[in-house]
């Protein structure tokens, strides 16, 4: 796990290129605070390549692993930031092959693969990275990024030249002239909390989206996607009993080949059912105690720690848990947003960066659960209202039950599904965001406002799902690269891996195969007809299972207080916070003259959420958005769009 960075095809001499590679060792050094190197290539055309790489040093801690690494032609370099968790068995491969490896690091395990195979050695590969190769024969550089999208990896094109980095600050700092808001991102980021698709919010830094190539050969780039999130099969149809045993096999493969490392990991451990059945897997590879850590705030229902003791005793773990006060979030706020380079995603990033700072005393890695409730249907509320949209379509609506969805809906009129979801999905709707934002602000990103532009091609390649499908693989595809984003951002501010064996490529493409009845069910015959009448919000959780092959698995290996506890998140007391200890702050940041969103944001807008913070949880996520935006633009020197 590390930093890299890199520029290709440039004209910038040796000595300034040395003086690059230090100064971008300094940006990246949270991510590799172990080693550290650069290596400076002369391409054919004489122009220059730079590596850059700053190690986190997790498999082989030897010299033998540093990089940027070559072979022993020196025809072949790259840097790398990840792990291949099945190396071992690629490498006897190549061995067999007559292939003489120097070190026992995947870093060489992949530049050989690729020497042999070429682009078809990622097919291979069982783990997460984004990395570079520069091919001296083809005069060619490779930039790559895993299958889901685990690791990041962002690129610019400035003159002739392509700059890319783990993380935005180490191209920003290459970029001449007044850095640029993307005024696309606005909307985005209030829809959906983040950026889609490859934009950033800087105008002129891009994410490669997972599971691509990009391929820079004579001035050209060429984009090839090598793997794209498998569509639901819905002719596909299993027994409960078969489901289960392609689980176990899978789930536990993922969790021990995560479980490969040189130095000490543990868990998070929420005490909710996701990372409990991690932890109960990370329990059957090893004798030792395993280290778990937890983290919640003061107040009653901002913590789970209860629950998480419980699983402690129940498995046996080597527990610890944090609490994070309001003083403590705000000093960590904009160290936060500096590590991620935009606004924060969610609430909960600050919680686990401190977490990952005090695991980081004990342990170098550490698994979580992220991608559980994508895979199996675990966001109850939004994937139940799909039922919603089906009865109103039905046209049968009854007194009570209009009077249910009253309470749910603003307006039960939509043109589609797609509408609907997005009415549900967005988390400060449009009609919102119109009485937030100002006009000419607005009429830039009019065409953007819930970005159907990205949204609606993805959605109309699942017309032959059902709308429940359809949800279930949007939040695969969308949904889970926010909170991928979040985690890296956090865990590796602190210099920590993280891993998340349920985002192993082989479960997705088996899972995606299972018709959803297996992901949310209902508890009875008779429950689906008590719901009849009522929206999604009563319903989920209280008539229906969800997650239902998962819990359904796991029931006999944890005590049936976790594997039939409904889903609580990761709770922040934004709404106290800013009610109370942080409500100066909030108002002296977004209504000062120094303000640098007074440009994007109506003033009556603010004062409102500002004055209705403490009344409607939705305006204490809307001031807290607005805050990151202004501590962002702050940061970075950025003036409104």
């Amino acid at each position: 796990m590390c930093g890299i960075a890199g520029i290709h095809n440039t004209k910038v001499n040796t000595e300034e290129l040395k003086n690059i590679a230090n100064n971008t060792i300094d940006l990246l050094h949270h991510r590799g605070p172990d080693d550290n190197g650069y290596k400076i290539l002369t391409q054919v055309n004489s122009n220059k390549t730079l590596f850059v790489h700053t190690r986190l040093s997790i498999v082989d801690l030897s010299s033998a692993g540093k990089q940027p690494m070559t072979d022993t032609s020196e025809d072949y370099w790259i840097t790398f930031n990840g792990e291949i968790y099945n190396f071992l068995e690629i490498k006897k491969k190549l061995l067999g092959l007559g292939i003489k490896f120097k070190s026992n690091s995947d870093t060489e395990v992949i530049l050989e693969s690729y020497k042999i195979w070429g682009l078809k050695a990622f097919e291979e590969f069982i783990g997460m990275w984004s990395l570079a190769i520069w091919d001296k024969k083809k005069d060619e550089l490779l930039l790559s990024r895993d299958r889901l999208g685990i690791k990041p990896l962002y690129y610019a094109i400035h003159n002739e030249s392509i700059i890319f980095a783990s993380e935005p600050k180490a191209i920003i700092n290459l970029l001449p002239g007044k850095r640029q808001l993307n005024p696309n991102a606005l909307t985005d980021y209030f829809s959906f909390r983040q950026v889609l698709g490859e934009e950033t919010f800087f105008s002129d830094v891009f994410s490669l989206e997972p599971g691509n190539h990009l391929i820079i050969k004579d001035g050209k780039i060429k984009k090839i996607q090598y793997w794209d999130l498998p569509i639901v099969d819905v002719k596909n149809d299993f027994s409960e009993e078969e489901l289960k045993d392609e689980l176990d096999e899978l789930l536990s493969s993922s969790v021990k080949y995560r479980m490969i490392s040189d130095v000490p990991l543990g868990s998070f451990l929420s005490g909710g059912l996701d990372s409990s059945i991690l932890v109960y897997n990370m329990s059957n590879f090893t004798n030792d105690p395993i280290k778990t850590y937890t983290i919640g705030f003061d107040g009653e229902g901002y913590n789970e720690f209860s629950y998480a003791l419980e699983v402690s005793k129940f498995l046996g773990t080597d527990h610890s848990q944090e609490i994070l006060s309001a003083e403590d979030y705000l000093n960590l706020f904009s160290k936060m947003i500096q590590y991620k380079d935009s606004p924060l995603a969610v609430p909960n990033e600050i919680a686990l960066h401190k977490l990952s700072k005090s695991l980081k005393e004990h342990i170098t890695v550490v698994l979580s659960g992220e991608g559980a409730d994508e895979l199996f249907g675990g966001y109850g509320r939004i994937f139940r209202s799909s039922y919603d949209y089906q009865r109103l379509e039905s046209g049968n609506l009854n007194k009570d039950f209009l009077k249910n969805l009253n309470m749910k809906y603003k307006s039960l009129t939509f043109k589609s599904d797609l509408d609907h979801f997005l009415d549900q999905y967005s988390y400060i709707s449009v009609f919102d965001q119109k009485k937030l934002i100002k006009d000419e602000v607005l009429n830039k990103i009019s065409n953007r406002l819930n970005n159907r532009k990205f949204i609606t091609p993805l959605w109309n390649r699942l017309n032959n799902l059902s709308y429940l499908d359809k949800m279930i693989w949007f939040f695969q595809k969308v949904h889970l690269q926010g909170l991928l984003n979040r985690l890296d951002t956090a865990s590796m501010s602190a210099s920590v891996e993280a891993r998340v064996p349920f985002v192993d490529h082989r479960l997705i493409e088996f899972f995606n195969k299972v018709p959803s009845k297996y992901k949310m069910k209902w508890i009875d015959k008779k429950s689906k007809s008590k719901a009849a009448n009522l929206n999604s919000d009563q319903i989920s959780e209280n008539l229906d299972i969800t997650k239902y092959i998962l819990r359904e698995n796991y029931k006999k290996n944890l005590p049936t207080s976790i594997s039939s506890r409904k889903k609580v998140g990761f709770p922040v007391p934004l709404s106290n916070w800013l009610s109370g200890p942080l409500k100066n702050h909030a108002q002296e940041k977004l209504l000062s003259d120094s303000s640098r969103t007074k440009e994007i944001f109506k003033r009556a807008g603010v004062e409102k959420a500002l004055r209705d913070v403490g009344q409607d949880v939705k305006s204490g996520l809307k001031v807290w958005m607005m805050l990151n935006l202004e501590e962002w633009m702050n940061i970075y020197d950025i003036d409104s769009p």
